[in-house]
């Protein structure tokens, strides 16, 4: 009596968790979600319908209660017999396919590498984002100090509730954030004197037009621009050249201006030197006669951005946070960094994207493109890679490389000036792969045996009306 009452309690239990009504309940949700998935998907992207939708508590609970339900209705038919096999079979199989995905969505790889033409990358940038500090006593050297974790897009950040992010010196703290942004470049002076100098220049003459800023990234460093018939350094003049017309421009805070030194590729010693300040023009003179006009000269700047905010996401977009350090506001966009000063260190701030070493490099080779006849339009194109153990390999649009459980795809490749510079790759690793395999194979073995048992159903019935008649 009391193993027959114990069965009966946990049939009742049993009994609302195999239900009709839940099931259609569990069905109608998971469609509304993946409906409003797919909307958000295509008015954003596929990372905020992620973010939003797929990867969301509301979504696992639903197919936690899809678990639940299969296992409740097996138990339901127990004792199972040989017809119930298709039955279980295919419950069983989407079991494991919900399995396989979890674990391809909590552990699995999904990111992008970009290699230049002849040059390596062993790290793959993710759609996860992390803060990260450096921190330098000297100026040169510097260290990493802190690293962090955060998903802004489901958990911005307030004046109210800042994210606090601690240095040696004072605390940062990220007080708000933006997902869409239009970002456009500014210079703006360095109250404190130690970064380095900015430039705005303009070269000029009947065929050419070029505006541009040049900000040195610390003091005495090299920065340059390069405009096809010559290049524009600030920063330390060199004794030589490089065999190229250059100009280089070494700022000299204590005059306010710029000394400057103008090297052809006929010789290695400067041509033409001399002393500028802002608002002062001279003629390089280059076999291409111009005139190089000092717009803008700050002997301390940094580089600062104003943000357009748009409501969808496009190319030109990306996300942006805003940092307070010191009574100061700064803006950082994703993957940038900014530079921050006290009376005894110098911090480098950076909010990006995270990149994991998948433990071995790949060397971008070659990289050829064919388009379609008559157009710029890529029809195909393709990579050949070399990487350690395996050689050199060829990785096109449809033919990826798998090497240490990774999967690499040929994505896209990024062009300058018509010319291929860059190859992009997909890097993907899906530990849920074998489980979504099996699953599947069970599911559609159920599925025969089914159609295999409704035969013999309508055979029987067939003999049955065949004996009566």
């Amino acid at each position: 009596m009391a193993e027959s009452s114990k069965k009966s309690f946990l049939k009742r239990i049993n009994k609302p968790l195999a239900s009709l009504k839940l099931a259609v309940f569990i069905i109608l949700s998971i469609a509304t979600l993946t409906a409003v998935g797919t909307f958000v998907e295509a008015k954003y992207d596929a990372y905020a319908a992620k973010k939003l939708v797929y990867d969301t508590w509301y979504m696992y609970t639903i197919m936690g209660m899809l678990v639940v339900n299969l296992v409740a209705v097996m138990v339901d038919r127990l004792p199972w017999k040989r017809r119930h096999a298709s039955f279980v079979l295919a419950h069983i199989g989407i079991i494991i396919l919900l399995f396989g995905g979890l674990l391809t969505m909590k552990y699995g790889l999904d990111g992008s590498m970009r290699i230049e033409i002849g040059q390596k990358n062993n790290l793959v940038q993710t759609p996860e984002t992390d803060l990260v500090v450096y921190s330098s006593f000297d100026g040169d050297r510097y260290s990493k100090t802190f690293e962090q974790e955060v998903d802004f897009f489901k958990y911005p950040p307030t004046k109210e509730k800042p994210t606090n992010v601690p240095v040696y010196v004072g605390e940062i703290k990220v007080v708000d954030y933006k997902k869409y942004v239009l970002p456009s470049r500014k210079v703006v002076a360095d109250e404190s004197g130690k970064a380095g100098s900015a430039l705005r220049f303009q070269i000029q003459n009947p065929n050419v037009n070029v505006i541009e800023w040049l900000v040195q990234k610390k003091a005495n460093s090299i920065q340059t621009h390069d405009f096809g018939p010559a290049q524009v350094h600030i920063g330390p003049i060199p004794e030589k050249g490089q065999g190229r017309n250059e100009i280089y421009l070494q700022p000299d805070k204590d005059k306010g201006g710029l000394r400057y030194a103008v090297f052809y590729k006929e010789s290695e010693k400067p041509g033409k030197t001399g002393f500028v300040k802002e608002g002062d023009v001279f003629n390089p003179g280059f076999k291409m006669a111009m005139d190089f006009r000092i717009l803008r000269f700050i002997p301390s700047a940094l580089e600062d951005w104003d943000l357009q905010d748009m409501e969808a996401p496009t190319p030109l977009t990306t996300s942006a946070i805003q940092i307070l350090f010191e009574g100061k506001l700064h803006w950082v966009l994703l993957n940038d960094m900014v530079k921050l000063f006290t009376k005894d260190a110098v911090y480098l701030f950076t909010y990006g994207n995270r990149r994991i070493d998948i433990g071995f490099p790949i060397q971008l080779k070659s990289f050829a493109v064919d388009r379609y006849q008559g157009t710029m339009r890529a029809a195909a194109y393709k990579s050949v890679v070399e990487v350690p153990e395996l050689g050199e390999r060829e990785i096109s649009m449809n033919e990826p490389m798998k090497h240490k459980g990774l999967t690499v795809y040929q994505a896209s490749f990024q062009e300058e000036n018509g010319h291929p510079v860059a190859s992009i790759f997909s890097v993907n690793a899906d530990p849920g792969r074998m489980w979504k395999y099996m699953g599947s194979l069970i599911l559609s073995v159920g599925v025969v045996l089914l159609m295999w048992f409704k035969h013999l159903d309508f055979k029987i019935a067939k003999k049955k009306e065949d004996g009566k008649e």
